[in-house]
């Protein structure tokens, strides 16, 4: 700023305000001029104050009024802290009379907002410009998401069969490629000319000695050419969305910037509103969020403020280059002035030297030069602490007792301090919170995906799953068995034999005729069953004297009644608005009491999940058009198979820990941080991105607005097959290198977190069969001396973990950590009890003829009678009779034809190929051959390889794998329900070749079992139980019986207890079949697909297994035996 411009300077300003006086660096940012400039603003440098006083200084000295200052950001949260900040000093500046305003003028105020509220409301004023409503409801990602899905589903193309997607594959791709093209300003039609011209690529010569295809050439053009399906799916998407009158935040901004490329006017009108404009986090803007701001406010008094060293959100197009091409898009000249901010006025020295030296690395990369941050005048040396443990379970114990050691260590006079333990990834989330729980410490993992994982909302969720679907039995299950009704296994299994027995009788309860049962078994009808929740509906206006009620105990069935008749009052109140119908369950429920009484919360946070989640839930509503019930669950159900990447706007909560992504935690600092799992492979994390744009549904680069900054892929001059494999392979090594970069900015951001004390932490050990060594960024700063020497090799050449006991109990015990303290209370009760004086009986007189005759009819509701279920079970249905047993009996009174899956085939392949490996000949089919026993229901997140990028049970869903399948696949009816066709084929003997291979390095591989494939039939509880066994080896004396798994282990304390009741049959058959004693029988599953071995704590006894029967079908008439 010139001399003859300035009238009141920054330090002069800041003295009238009562304010530290301003750096040189500050001072010069605040008086720059009025034209295109740049700010680098280092972590934790004060950018959001020199912001403020930069607009306090342009109001106090005439260069722009405060309601022509435009400032944008990108949360919320951010945009409200600037705009407070503003407004406050501008209001402190007219009180000291150094700005001539009415401070209490609400018109003469800045603009802050969000760089997508500002598009959306430039877009609202001119909609119909481009041919939109100004009202057009702005949709979120879930609905969006149910729109794009619908799309594919009735716009199948012959061109998407073969690759082995799902139909929710192929909907997150086709709304990723529709994001990208509105984002990139690409034109269709461009994409699909270089889809056409990627498709020839196999035709070139093979090059060199090679006398055959190139696998590289032919993977990476059979995945291009499915973007031209895609793009037009993508069109009809963003078309849909049009007729409709929807927009999505994407849309916002290209929609304002067609807008105004179709009127120049608006430009001006927008550039006599903003006489100054500031861009905060200027580095995380997309292309098309820069291109509408320089076609508004290019050669403009614009200030952009950024770090291209905290660019982390490149997954959703923004660019650590942006700040480079900041002078050629705004100033005329092409160049910029730029200014610094390098002081950190947030980290303690050993945090700061130690960020520093993490992106020394970066600078050398940068077309812009980024100082290293400086430490501020008077700064704490600090306290940098780091442990590298033998397991991770070692890892979380030591975080959790530094963070107790942290909280704990605080002066009373002082608040508590504020903390966080930021990971790469949610996965581990959990199981460091538990250690935290574990320890005492207070803490919260935060966003929605933490919400869904506390108790509290998991049991609402399920609930409202339950009014909304009748299908929704697990989901029942777990609210009838929770805190608030406490249902027991036998009752649970009877409320199963109800839906079975409902299922078999018409409206007026008569038996179906076999004609009618027949009928139904040739029908393809899969949605006809009865299931539990239906079952718990009709149980309400059942007599106690039911045939099908016999075996519900008093005691369940008044439960069950009290919980029928709550879910029916939930379903009479279903058209309440959602969010009060979410109140209506959560009070229904007393989940606002068991917050309270769960022990890892704090009277101060006991209700701040329920909170929080209304919040979540009202800010979907908020985006949505017609807001239901099952929109919510749908956006739910979206919710936790993404991990929340997004800044987090929860404030720091002192005396609390609390838990979340590094992504998330951008924008925001704590007085302790720890940064976990800092090992190879996971911080820094493999790249999901190695193919970049020769990957499924994603845009290619020469598309990107940033195509200059991203590595090429010279495919267009090649001459032969072998040239383009060699540029694959070069452009792959240049994605490496260029993801590395991005985590070491991502762990930049993640160290200057914190202020005061940073905790970085590893472990060799996690469930992974190898070690994993300590992260190169751990290494980087041993080797500058910043942190001790680390260990190079774990203590143990093996998993230590492997050989650990595992097993998990159930059920759990409801009082958890509290048992042992309530047991000493109510002891203490007791014994006061004893000694005093005996209860009033007058006062209880006083109620006895209205406890009278509630007790008469509850047991004139309890006179009921009961009825019969099969005489023969499968042992891989038994534990279905315990949890749901209207889906078996469904399934064998009424069965339908089932497809048969291809992740099923491999499974069946599996069994007969280590059958045929030990025998010459198989044994007799059995009824328990059912899908569970081939491990189709395959863990989301952690399905197998099957190459080619492809993962089982990765989002796989494998119904809609087939509803894909039927609209898609132009073979006969055949192939389409087998799913199978050359790819497929390939995929299966893929597959099976991998788990062969795991298998034969097995301890099982060498040894010669006793029985194969065996069918034992056994009476437990009264009925026949057929099992069937894969395996049973004698090993030092002890029989072994092995159950082969194909699939995933279980994820949970239920599904591990509903899978070893089945070992626990399989024993006690065997035993009684076999003559020898139980105890000496070992069962085990074996996961091939993970090479892990899962062996149950202990099992159940054949008396835990009657009375469990018995709890949920009444006695047992016949004793165990072997048949």
């Amino acid at each position: 700023m010139t001399g003859s411009m300035a009238r009141r300077s920054a330090p002069a300003i800041a003295v009238a305000l009562g304010l530290p006086s301003p750096t040189s660096e500050q001072v010069a940012v605040i008086e720059s001029d009025l034209s295109p400039s740049l700010v680098v603003a280092g972590a934790g440098s004060g950018k959001t104050e020199t912001m403020a006083n930069r607009a306090v200084w342009l109001v106090a000295n005439g260069h722009a009024a405060p309601s022509r200052i435009l400032g944008l950001t990108f949360t919320r949260k951010a945009a409200g802290e600037l705009s407070e900040r503003v407004q406050r000093r501008l209001h402190d500046g007219a009180e000291a009379g150094i700005l001539d305003l009415d401070a209490d003028d609400v018109f003469d105020r800045p603009t802050i907002a969000t760089y997508n509220s500002f598009a959306d409301g430039l877009f609202r004023e001119n909609a119909l410009l481009v041919g939109r409503d100004p009202e057009s409801a702005l949709i979120g990602d879930a609905a969006a998401w149910r729109i794009a899905r619908r799309i594919v589903i009735d716009h199948g193309d012959d061109r998407l069969v073969g690759i082995g997607k799902s139909i929710d594959q192929v909907t997150e791709a086709v709304v990723r490629l529709s994001h990208a093209l509105g984002d990139n300003i690409a034109d269709p039609d461009d994409v699909r000319r270089l889809v056409d011209q990627f498709a020839q690529l196999p035709e070139l010569p093979y090059g060199g000695s090679k006398r055959t295809p190139y696998s590289k050439v032919v993977q990476a053009v059979d995945t291009v050419t499915a973007l031209g399906p895609l793009t037009d799916l993508a069109e009809r998407f963003a078309e849909e969305k049009r007729r409709r009158g929807l927009v999505e935040f994407s849309d916002q901004v290209a929609l304002a910037l067609a807008a105004c490329r179709r009127d120049p006017s608006i430009v001006r009108s927008y550039r006599e509103r903003y006489g100054v404009v500031i861009l905060d986090e200027y580095q995380d803007t997309s292309v098309v969020q820069t291109r509408l701001l320089a076609l508004l406010f290019a050669d403009h008094p614009v200030m952009a403020v950024g770090d291209p060293h905290q660019s982390i959100y490149g997954w959703r197009g923004a660019s650590a280059d942006n700040l480079s091409r900041f002078g050629g898009d705004f100033a005329p000249s092409g160049r910029a002035e730029t200014y610094t901010l390098s002081t950190s006025w947030r980290n303690d020295t050993a945090i700061l030297e130690a960020a520093n030296a993490l992106v020394e690395p970066l600078r050398a990369d940068q077309s812009i030069a980024v100082p290293a941050l400086a430490e501020r005048p008077g700064v704490a040396p600090g306290v940098l602490d780091v442990v590298v443990e033998e397991t991770i379970e070692d890892e979380a114990v030591r975080v959790a007792e530094w963070m107790r050691g942290i909280l704990a260590g605080a002066p009373r006079s002082e608040p508590p301090p504020t903390a966080a333990i930021l990971f790469r990834v949610r996965r581990h989330m959990d199981l460091f919170a538990r250690a935290l729980a574990d320890a005492g410490v207070p803490h919260r993992i935060l966003g929605l995906g933490g919400l869904l994982s506390s108790p509290e909302i998991t049991d609402l969720v399920a609930a409202l799953r339950v009014c909304h679907d009748p299908t929704a039995g697990s989901s029942l299950i777990r609210v009838l068995a929770g805190p608030r009704w406490r249902i027991g296994v036998r009752d649970l299994r009877e409320l199963r034999r109800l839906a079975s027995w409902l299922e078999r009788r018409d409206v007026r309860s008569s038996r179906l005729s076999d004609e009618v049962i027949a009928r139904i078994r040739a029908s393809l009808a899969a949605d006809g069953s009865v299931s539990i929740v239906d079952a718990l509906d009709a149980l309400r206006d059942m007599p106690d004297t039911h045939v099908a009620l016999e075996n519900v105990s008093p005691d369940g069935l008044a439960r069950l009644r009290e919980a029928a008749h709550l879910f029916r009052l939930f379903r009479s109140r279903a058209g309440a608005p959602v969010l009060d119908f979410i109140g209506l369950v959560s009070t229904g429920l007393r989940l606002d009491l068991e917050v309270v009484a769960n022990p890892a919360s704090t009277l101060r946070t006991a209700h701040a999940r329920l909170h929080a989640f209304a919040d979540e839930v009202s800010s979907f509503l908020a985006s949505e058009e017609n807001p239901t019930l099952g929109s919510v669950l749908a956006w739910i159900d979206r919710s936790e198979r993404q991990d929340m990447m997004g800044p987090r706007s929860e404030d720091a909560q002192p005396g609390e820990v609390q838990l979340l992504t590094m992504h998330g935690s951008k924008g925001l600092e704590w007085d302790a941080v720890a940064v976990v799992r800092m090992v190879e492979r996971e911080f820094p994390a493999a790249s999901k991105d190695g193919r970049g744009w020769i990957s499924f549904g994603e845009l290619p680069y020469d598309f990107r607005g940033d195509a200059l900054e991203l590595p090429a892929l010279a495919w267009r001059a090649a001459e032969t097959q072998q040239e383009v494999d060699a540029a694959l392979v070069r452009f792959t090594e240049d994605l490496a290198v260029r993801h590395a970069l991005e985590e070491r900015r991502l762990a930049y951001v993640a160290l200057t977190r914190a202020r005061s004390r940073l905790l970085l932490s590893a472990s060799f050990w996690g469930d992974q069969k190898t070690a994993r060594r300590p992260s190169v960024f751990l290494h980087d700063l041993a080797e500058r001396g910043i942190i001790p020497a680390l260990p190079e090799a774990p203590s143990s050449e093996e998993n230590p973990m492997a050989a650990v006991d595992d097993a998990l109990v159930w059920p759990g015990d409801p009082l958890g950590s509290r048992r042992r303290a309530l047991e000493r209370a109510a002891h203490l009760v007791r014994t006061v009890a004893e000694d005093g004086p005996d209860p009033d009986e007058e006062k209880i007189g006083a109620y006895a003829e209205s406890i009278d005759l509630l007790l008469a009819e509850r047991a004139a509701r309890e006179a009921r009678t009961r009825g019969e279920i099969p005489s023969r079970v499968a042992a891989s249905r038994f534990k279905d009779y315990l949890s749901d047993p209207d889906a078996v009996v469904a399934s064998i009174e009424r069965p339908v034809p089932e497809r048969p899956y291809r992740q099923t085939r491999l499974g069946t392949l599996f069994h007969s190929w280590v059958e045929r490996r030990f025998t010459a000949t198989g044994s007799p089919e059995t009824i328990d051959a059912f899908p569970d026993e081939l491990d189709r229901d395959l863990d989301d997140e952690d399905g197998f390889d099957l190459g080619d990028g492809l993962e089982l049970g990765d989002g796989l869903d494998v119904r809609d794998g087939f509803e894909l399948g039927a609209g898609l696949e132009s073979g006969g009816a055949g192939e389409r329900a087998s799913g199978r066709g050359s790819g497929a084929e390939v995929d299966e003997a893929r597959g099976l070749a991998e788990l062969q291979a795991i298998f034969e390095r097995s301890e099982w591989a060498d040894l010669r079992p006793l029985e194969v494939e065996r069918e034992i039939h056994a009476v437990i509880a009264g009925k026949i139980v057929v099992c069937k066994l894969d395996a049973v080896y004698e090993r030092d004396g002890v029989h072994q019986i092995v159950d082969w798994k194909t699939g995933r282990p279980p994820k949970n304390e239920t599904e591990l207890e509903e899978r070893q009741i089945q070992l626990a049959l399989y024993r006690l058959a065997y035993a009684a079949w076999s003559g020898v004693d139980a105890e000496s029988v070992d069962a085990v599953f074996y996961y091939v697909g993970d090479d892990e071995v899962i062996r149950p704590r202990r099992f159940f006894s054949e008396e835990e297994l009657r009375l469990r029967w018995e709890a949920a079908l009444g006695p047992a008439s016949t004793e165990g035996r072997v048949v």
